[in-house]
């Protein structure tokens, strides 16, 4: 049996869902259940990360989802697998060939998300595997340009959706994802820049660790005989 095109947007919903709960405070109780096989999730830094990772993925996958829609909308003409009666509909939004691809660049918005989205996940990854690195701070200022550039985007899409009249759902849902996934960047930046990020913060490149006093020779101790 197949799976019509909003059951099969699910796929992509659900870990956006349950990343954007373990981001935020009141999902630590998820988090706690998972922190068994996921000792990250049990610090708030790794619960941000770790939860944005999900985030990330669930905009990556459904922007290659978007992405063959607007291949097969090019193979088949229009096609039924993405229309509806509705105001929700993909084929009309992806299939318009007058907005269904980046200006100037020419790539299809699918593409440019699974772009950006693989760029954040990089980000994201290095950030998580090296978190007291000094470049830390560079990943999470790119992170959060990269978010508000995806912002502006959005807004052209939004314009885009309103001149044809119908509202793409696999591209709500990859805003949604990205609107995520620059709230997180702001967060780390935040958490960076507090005491939320952890007791021991890389030493800054450049300067010297003060030495230890030298300890003076402590000769042993005789035991008392009897």
């Amino acid at each position: 049996m197949a799976l019509d095109a909003n059951t099969q947007l699910l796929f992509h919903i659900t870990p956006i869902v349950i990343g954007f709960i373990i981001m935020m405070p009141f999902g630590e109780a998820l988090a706690a259940k998972l922190a068994t096989k996921f000792p990250s999730l049990t610090t708030a830094r790794g619960r941000l990360l770790g939860g944005m990772k999900l985030v990330m993925l669930g905009g990556f996958t459904v922007s290659v989802h978007t992405f063959w829609i607007h291949n097969k909308a090019k193979e088949l003409g229009a096609g039924e697998f993405c229309s509806g009666e509705s105001l929700f509909d993909c084929s009309s939004v992806i299939g318009n060939d007058a907005w269904n691809t980046m200006p100037v660049i020419g790539l299809p918005w699918g593409v440019i998300g699974m772009i950006a989205f693989a760029v954040f996940m990089w980000l994201i990854i290095s950030i998580s595997k090296e978190p007291n690195a000094t470049w830390v701070v560079q990943h999470i200022k790119i992170g959060k340009v990269m978010g508000i550039l995806g912002l502006v985007m959005m807004l052209y899409l939004f314009y885009a959706e309103f001149s044809i009249g119908k509202l793409c759902q696999y591209c709500t849902v990859a805003h949604l994802a990205h609107a995520i996934t620059t709230f997180g960047f702001f967060r780390l930046e935040n958490m960076f820049e507090s005491n939320g990020w952890n007791t021991t913060k890389a030493a800054p490149t450049g300067k010297r660790q003060a030495r230890r006093p030298k300890r003076g020779f402590v000769p042993p101790i005789p035991s008392e005989e009897e």
